[in-house]
C-alpha cells in the first residue's frame, strides 16, 4: 500500500514523499525576469515541510516567451546565479526541485521582438492582445529557446525539468484544435499538432542528455467539449511521449479560456478523489512511465485513497501551500 511519507523516485527523482508542490507563479517570485529572494525563501520552507520536489513557478524560455514581467526568464542574465542559490538551498533542505519550463504564446504579457505575441495561428489573447501565426523560424528560435533553458536549468543543479504542454500556453496552444487552426505540417490531425511539442522535447533531451529526468505537464482534457481536445488526443500525446522516454506525466485539465474551460479552483469538502484523478489513472494504464495527478487534493485520507487506486506514482499541490507548513503535523 502506498503511503504520502515514504522515500519514493519519481520520474528518475529521490525524494522524500510522495507530496510535490505543483508549479505556483506568484508576483513574489521575480521581477523583470530576475528571481527575488522570496523564491529560495519558499523552496527552503517546503522542503523542511516534508514536501519531497517542488515544481518552480513556470519559468519563461526566450523569445516572447514571458507571461508576465514577474515571471522569471532563463535567458535573464542573472538566471543562472539565482537559480542555483535555489537549487542550492532546495537540496540542503532534503528537498528536490523542476524547473517548469514554458512559453507563454497567446497569453505572453512581454515581448522581446515585435507588439504582438505568438501563437500557433492568429488570435486574440485574453487581455485582448492580438496574436499572429508564427513563422517556422520563429518555431526554431522557441525550440531552441527550450533547448538552452534546459540546459542552464540543469547546469544551474535542477533535479529535472518539466515541459508544460497544459493550460493554453504556447505547447498546449499547438496541441489544442481550438487554438490551432494551421494549414501545414504543424496543423490538422492530432499527429501534427503534437509535432512541435516533439520537437521541444527531442531538443530538450539532445541538450541535458538521455539520463537527466524530463517530465511533461497536459491536460487530459481542455474542457471545452468538442472545441477542445479530449482522452483521445492526450492519451495519444501521452503514449507517444512516453515512447520517446519522458521520465514522469503530471495530469491536470483545462485551457482557461473562460469560466468553463478554467481548472476547478475549490476544492470539494469530503471528496476521496481530486479533480482530475480519473484522467490520472488513465494515463498510467497507458503509459510506462510515472504518473503525478493534481488538481483539487486537500486531506490525507482523500491523497493516499487515490494512490492506492491504480497506478498514480504522487500527488501534487498548489493553494495548500500557502501555508507552508500545511503537511507539516500529517501522520509520517
Amino acid at each position: 500500500m502506498k503511503k504520502i511519507f515514504e522515500p519514493v523516485t519519481v520520474g528518475k527523482i529521490e525524494m522524500q514523499s510522495r507530496i510535490l508542490r505543483s508549479a505556483t507563479l506568484t508576483d513574489k517570485d521575480s521581477e523583470n525576469g530576475a528571481y527575488l529572494p522570496y523564491e529560495k525563501e519558499s523552496c527552503v520552507e517546503l522542503s523542511k515541510n516534508k514536501v519531497g520536489c517542488i515544481i518552480t513557478g513556470m519559468i519563461g524560455v526566450g523569445t516572447n516567451a514571458g507571461a508576465a514581467d514577474f515571471a522569471p526568464m532563463a535567458n535573464n542574465e542573472s538566471f543562472p546565479e539565482r537559480f542555483t542559490e535555489i537549487c542550492r538551498a532546495t537540496h540542503e533542505n532534503g528537498g528536490r526541485i523542476v524547473a517548469q519550463l514554458t512559453h507563454a504564446g497567446i497569453q505572453a504579457l512581454v515581448f522581446d521582438e515585435g507588439e504582438n505575441p505568438w501563437g500557433p495561428s492568429p488570435a486574440v489573447s485574453m487581455v485582448g492582445f492580438e496574436a499572429v501565426e508564427m513563422t517556422k523560424e520563429q518555431i526554431k528560435t522557441v525550440v531552441s529557446d527550450f533547448g538552452k533553458a534546459a540546459l542552464a536549468c540543469k547546469e544551474a543543479g535542477a533535479d529535472g525539468v518539466q515541459l508544460h504542454f497544459a493550460h493554453a500556453y504556447l505547447i498546449s496552444q499547438f496541441l489544442s484544435k481550438y487554438y490551432n487552426k494551421r494549414t501545414d505540417e504543424y496543423g490538422g490531425g492530432i499527429e501534427n499538432r503534437a509535432r512541435f511539442a516533439f520537437e521541444v522535447y527531442d531538443e530538450v533531451r539532445e541538450k541535458v542528455g538521455k539520463e537527466y529526468p524530463i517530465w511533461i505537464k497536459i491536460n487530459y482534457s481542455d474542457l471545452m467539449g468538442d472545441e477542445g481536445n479530449g482522452a483521445e488526443e492526450c492519451l495519444w500525446v501521452c503514449k507517444q511521449m512516453d515512447a520517446r522516454g519522458v521520465d514522469a506525466i503530471e495530469v491536470s485539465s483545462g485551457l482557461a479560456v473562460d469560466k468553463a474551460s478554467r481548472p476547478m479552483q475549490k476544492a470539494v469538502e469530503g471528496a476521496m478523489v481530486g479533480h482530475f484523478t480519473e484522467g490520472a489513472l488513465k494515463v498510467a494504464e497507458a503509459v510506462s512511465c510515472d504518473v503525478i495527478s493534481v488538481g483539487g487534493y486537500r486531506t490525507q485520507a482523500q491523497i493516499e485513497n487515490c494512490l492506492n487506486l491504480g497506478g498514480i506514482k504522487a500527488i501534487s499541490m498548489s493553494r495548500p501551500f500557502a501555508d507552508f507548513s500545511y503537511i507539516a503535523d500529517w501522520t509520517d
